[in-house]
């Protein structure tokens, strides 16, 4: 494969044909600026005559802070624009990891590691090669405030060889130091590598109220955001963690999570996203809003679909649009999801696909989104004519369907999640058992541990649900209490991976120790009847455990 430089400009978002025959890829000028240093490009790639969007790619080289300009001399005294460069020191980082991944699976380990090679990617020649050239300038200045600026660049220095030497790329333990609710310092281990065959790819946050499960979310949150250096003793991830970005979703009308990444001077505003009642696109995030959570589910089922089509040569992708299908329908029937467009749309398609733009009973016009579509798909065209204030429609037998208010938000945290999934991502999930019943809860589990094992992801939980810490072994749950010293974290003695229920209640709320208004009603019925009388008048009425209260407070 080529590698050329030619001095042209070239768009992030739209893939690019670039120049030359064959397999082609070509870097564009970009005039992106990291504190002095300007060293990212644009990429177009063509390979079989087919054009891939690869993403972003930064340059570092010797003796300068702006790259294009090296090599727009270069090319000014005779240079032909070929890559690899032999008489100058220079090393690369993808801004995503996927950049390598997608060359792996369209022309081979060899060749793909020949781009690199001739590209002097950094995490190849230092982690494989160690290559000294490479471990010298991954320690220079410009390395660290350019090529390192980013958590996706981060994710790929870090991780990105693992795809040459045909490993896994795994979310390893992470440990976070934080302000717990009485105010003091605490450490938490975040337990996801397996050491059983039970699964750790969930971790949970339990116990009562006020005991600081979401305030620990927040403050994961925000020093994730601020990717700012440890501070010693202080708050904050206690090493480096090998994320590449953090998902969180809150539906609860109390929370108040940040919404974006703020701040201009970033390039991977995705590296955490947002999703609840508040519109993270609006100035003032303050507002609560029914119609937020559906246009983000509408655009999240779009980037499904743009996803599957950026990535559908790799042969380890996890279809996202074939496996919101499968999760959603452990939920409820339906042929298909579709979303509105203008009235007047028609070129969303190409003519292999029969129906696929329909209009409904009210005259609505919906645009089909299904996995053997994909491939005709006009995104560009679904993108301008979208009407994303209409959500996600689901159709069965050409009529849409009413959902229930918890089908509906699974179907926002399925699609939504999907929607902005990427390898190696921590998902955090703020008291899902609000809108849902204990079967989507489990089901919720089921699906977040398929997709979270597709995307070498891991995700936490801060939630009151018991059938949901009855899905994950002992040594992930995490048990919140407030005693007379503070706040004590701790983990269940006994295993909860498929445990009983009232056990885990009792261990986790102090269950035994709370009276219940049921055992008050049998208090004051055993002052007018003694136990054996109530129990004969009730027996037919009561289940064995009343009949053994009622015994043993009758003894009493």
């Amino acid at each position: 494969m080529q590698v050329i430089y030619a001095g042209r400009a070239g768009g992030r978002s739209a893939p690019t044909t670039p120049l030359g025959e064959g397999d082609v890829l070509e870097l564009l000028d970009n005039n992106w600026n990291d504190f002095g240093y300007e060293t990212t490009f644009n990429t177009a790639c063509r390979i079989n005559g087919e054009i891939f969007h690869l993403g972003l790619l930064k340059i570092l080289f010797t003796g300068t802070h702006v790259s294009r300009a090296l090599l727009k001399d270069r090319l000014e005294n005779g240079w032909d624009g070929s890559f690899p460069i032999a008489d100058i020191s220079y090393t690369s980082v993808p801004i995503e990891v996927s950049f390598y991944a997608q060359l792996v699976s369209n022309l081979g380990e060899e060749t793909a590691t020949s781009v690199a090679v001739a590209l002097r990617d950094a995490s190849y020649l230092v982690n494989v090669k160690h290559d000294p050239g490479a471990l010298h300038l991954s320690i220079t200045p410009g390395f660290g405030t350019s090529l390192q600026r980013e958590r996706g660049e981060q994710q790929s220095f870090a991780n990105g060889w693992k795809i040459f030497a045909n490993e896994v790329i795994a979310v390893n333990n992470l440990e976070f130091r934080f302000v717990d609710a009485a105010e003091n310092l605490q450490d938490i281990r975040f337990n996801f590598q397996p050491t059983t065959l039970l699964p750790s790819d969930i971790n949970i946050l339990i116990g009562p109220n006020g005991v600081g499960k979401s305030r620990l979310l927040h403050q994961i949150v925000e020093d994730w955001i601020e990717d700012r250096d440890k501070i010693e003793d202080g708050p904050g991830f206690l090493s480096r963690p090998n994320l590449s970005q953090i998902v969180l979703l809150s539906y609860s009308p109390f929370e108040n999570f940040p919404v974006r990444v703020e701040g201009s001077n970033r390039q991977d505003t995705d590296v955490y996203r947002y999703f609840g009642l508040r519109d993270s696109n609006e100035p003032s995030s303050s507002t609560l809003s029914l119609d937020t959570p559906k246009r983000a589910t509408a655009f999240s089922l779009l980037a499904c679909a743009i996803d599957d089509i950026r990535f559908r040569s790799m042969q380890t992708w996890a279809k996202k649009v074939a496996t919101a299908e499968k999760v959603l329908r452990t939920a409820f029937d339906f042929d298909f999801a579709a979303l509105e467009v203008q009235s007047d749309t028609d070129a969303i398609y190409s003519d292999n696909t029969d129906g696929a733009v329909f209009d409904d009973a009210e005259g609505k016009r919906f645009v089909r989104l299904s996995p053997s579509d994909l491939r005709y798909l006009h995104t560009q065209s679904l993108i301008e004519n979208l009407i994303a204030q209409s959500g996600v429609a689901f159709f069965k037998n050409g009529t849409a369907l009413m959902l229930s208010s918890g089908q509906r938000l699974f179907s926002y945290i399925v699609i939504n999640l999907l929607g902005v999934m990427r390898r190696n991502s921590l998902i955090l999930i703020d008291e899902p058992e609000l809108f849902l019943h204990p079967n989507l809860e489990i089901q919720l589990i089921e699906m977040l541990k398929e997709i979270l094992r597709e995307f070498s992801s891991k995700a936490l939980f801060a939630t009151h649900s018991i059938v949901t810490v009855r899905e994950v072994p002992a040594d992930c749950v995490h048990v919140f209490a407030r005693t007379d010293e503070g706040i004590a974290i701790k983990t269940p003695p006994f295993q909860t991976f498929g445990g009983d229920i009232q056990r885990i209640t009792s261990y986790v709320f102090g269950d035994r120790a709370v009276s219940k208004p049921f055992e008050a009603w049998i208090d004051e019925q055993l002052q007018e009847h003694s136990a054996a009388d109530l129990i004969n008048m009730l027996r037919d009425q009561l289940n064995e455990e009343m009949i053994i209260q009622i015994a043993a407070k009758g003894r009493q």
